[in-house]
């Protein structure tokens, strides 16, 4: 364990955005209770299928935000939650799901960063959770700004995602999307509207060491729009994969 002073060291060698994404995976983490629901390792084959092809449209790393690009000295850091209402109404639910979602909303909450760097590229990484579940996850992406926008033009920027779960149960989910996206700014509001494919793998390891995976490819629609505050941004942000889900999203930078 680091003591004060080697944790004061490092945050002065850190990049200010780091060390408060750093605060907010800390405040997520101590936040969250224990997990009340997890992915069944028992779980009959068709179900957990059917089960992963509507988690992973929840879980996808949908942008929240514009396709204009950050600039070379930007950066926002930011905390979001999708939530879709009906994930425990779907027939596959007690075959797969032990425990109880919370009002019965599947929610995946994330905290992460973004950077601008030359040639008008952003670059992100975010951390994600299935709240009260035990699915963690690590999304990165990459998104080019085709044509950048300003006062009177639009932006259209090639976004690239990919996510990968972590070693905390038996369910695993590996996914990769490519998406195009427009927005035009105003000078508060920002609407943008986006849409992709993905990729996606599913995994369940049983206890017996066998396991069930499923693949596919579906695609993406999302739209939305950038409150712009200064301090903080609010996004709100409507999005479709499997099913039809909301999102929010809450971010500081410049």
């Amino acid at each position: 364990m680091q003591s004060p002073v080697e944790e004061a060291a490092l945050s002065r060698s850190l990049p200010p955005a780091l060390v408060t994404l750093a605060a907010l995976v800390l405040a997520l983490a101590a936040a969250l209770p224990a997990a009340a629901w997890g992915v069944r390792p028992d779980a009959p084959a068709g179900a957990f299928r059917l089960f992963h092809e509507r988690f992973a449209g929840a879980a996808y790393h949908f942008p929240l935000h514009s396709a204009s690009t950050l600039g070379l000295t930007g950066f926002e850091v930011y905390a979001d939650v999708a939530v879709d209402r009906d994930f425990d109404s779907e027939s596959f639910y007690p075959e797969v799901v032990s425990g109880d979602l919370p009002g019965g909303w599947l929610a995946i909450g994330r905290v992460g960063v973004r950077k601008g760097l030359p040639g008008h590229v952003d670059l992100g990484l975010a951390y994600g959770r299935a709240l009260d579940g035990d699915v963690e996850l690590l999304s990165g992406d990459v998104q080019w700004a085709i044509v950048d926008g300003g006062a009177l033009t639009p932006a259209l920027s090639l976004r690239l995602t990919g996510t990968q779960s972590l070693d905390s149960g038996p369910y695993q989910l590996e996914q990769y999307g490519a998406e195009l996206m427009f927005s035009k700014g105003f000078t508060v509001l920002t609407p943008y509207v986006g849409g992709g494919v993905v990729w996606d793998e599913g995994k369940l390891e049983r206890t017996d060491g066998s396991h069930v995976s499923t693949d596919g490819t579906r695609f993406v629609a999302y739209g939305g729009v950038v409150i712009n505050l200064l301090l903080p941004k609010i996004v709100v942000e409507v999005e479709k994969a499997d099913a039809v889900q909301a999102a929010v999203k809450l971010g500081f930078g410049f």
